[in-house]
């Protein structure tokens, strides 16, 4: 199987000029959906198992040599990785649901106390354990690795503490909130670089989801679903300080959210945060809001909320998308096997046969702006 991996710095370097502007126009990848994300209870951990069920997703994925995805380990251990780290009794997985986890602190005053578990005792250090076991079973270490579940600040508040509390904490104790979260901030930063380190720098792809490449010199990759809670100027003041650590200490940010957060992004283009990319998920967030802040800046990461019927499936929603974008206009339709039909979703990005040619040697013509298929 290390032979399979040879070509993997090709693929971080056209990863690499994505995100950097140098290539344009969009790009669908496809990975073999990882069974093992989040496997067990959440409360007792198999990584024997995850490990080898890993293993088999990376062979398929590597003969399958889709250009902008390298072989990596998705070390899902639920959306509490980082809400974990200060405690809280584990609610286990039951009846095909998720794990999740009850509050740690009940009241302001207790903020105070708030300390993070040592690494060793972190989903962090599970996701190394699980990587090495991933890189012995197919006898190499060149594989890659996306992170337990990147809660940002806020999030990560929001399930340590209980959230009405928290939000009329917003209000009543200001103070405490902001150190709260610069206290978090920092242990996130720190626990993700010791993460890197210890796997041997370069390894990081981003997150668990969504299932984008994005290498570990160009930033992190996290999660805002607090968004839809917060007001613009809550975000603005609580929320966009602690982002901007992140990006410094990453190099950027490419950033998840299901929910709605249109108000947010004036505050977000405004604050010069190298934003690499944003997900987004319509109706309740559409690609017209966001390009009419951030333009062809960044890259989207288009998803389709399942009961949305605007659209009869994903790729009918990708061709509106295309037309509703320019000629640099960057889409990474970034989906698993079996989400919707592959052949169908390829046809419309191909660039040398299919309908739609992004030639990112042109300038950008607003003539070209709207055109279909």
């Amino acid at each position: 199987m290390a032979e399979l991996i040879e070509p993997v710095e090709s693929v971080l370097t056209d990863c690499r000029e994505y995100w950097d502007g140098v290539r344009t126009g969009p790009i669908v990848t496809f990975i073999t959906a990882p069974t093992y994300r989040q496997m067990g209870d959440g409360v007792t951990l198999d990584l024997d198992a995850m490990a080898g069920a890993a293993a088999e997703c990376l062979r398929t994925d590597l003969h399958a040599r889709d250009p902008y995805v390298p072989p990596a380990v998705c070390a899902d251990f639920g959306t509490i990785s980082t809400a974990r780290l200060y405690g809280g009794r584990i609610l286990p997985a039951r009846e095909g649901g998720k794990v999740h986890i009850e509050p740690a602190i009940r009241n302001l005053g207790d903020l105070e106390r708030l300390t993070p578990c040592p690494f060793e005792e972190s989903d962090f250090q599970h996701a190394i354990t699980l990587w090495r076991r991933v890189c012995d079973r197919v006898g190499t270490d060149r594989i890659f690795l996306r992170t337990p579940d990147f809660q940002g600040p806020l999030n990560t508040l929001a399930l340590v503490m209980d959230q009405e509390t928290m939000l009329a904490g917003f209000y009543d104790a200001p103070e405490l909130l902001r150190h709260a979260l610069f206290s978090i901030t920092a242990t996130l930063i720190e626990y993700h670089q010791r993460l890197r380190a210890e796997l041997g720098g370069g390894r990081v792809i981003g997150n668990i989801w969504p299932y984008t490449t994005l290498p570990e010199d160009l930033g992190a990759s996290l999660t805002e679903d607090l968004w839809p809670l917060l007001g613009a100027d809550l975000y603005a003041e609580f929320g966009i300080p602690c982002l901007r650590k992140i990006a410094e200490a990453f190099g950027g940010v490419q950033i998840h959210c299901c929910g709605r957060y249109a108000h947010h992004l004036p505050a977000l283009k405004e604050s010069g945060i190298r934003i690499r990319g944003l997900e987004f998920h319509h109706p309740f967030t559409t690609f017209a809001e966001l390009y009419r802040i951030f333009g062809d800046d960044i890259v989207y990461i288009p998803y389709l909320f399942g009961e949305c019927k605007d659209y009869p499936d994903y790729p009918a929603f990708a061709e509106s998308l295309l037309r509703q974008g320019g000629l640099r206009t960057r889409f990474w339709f970034a989906m698993a096997e079996g989400w919707c039909e592959e052949a169908a979703l390829r046809r419309l990005v191909e660039i040398d046969e299919g309908p739609l040619r992004r030639d990112s040697s042109d300038e950008r013509d607003e003539t070209t702006k709207g055109i279909s298929c």
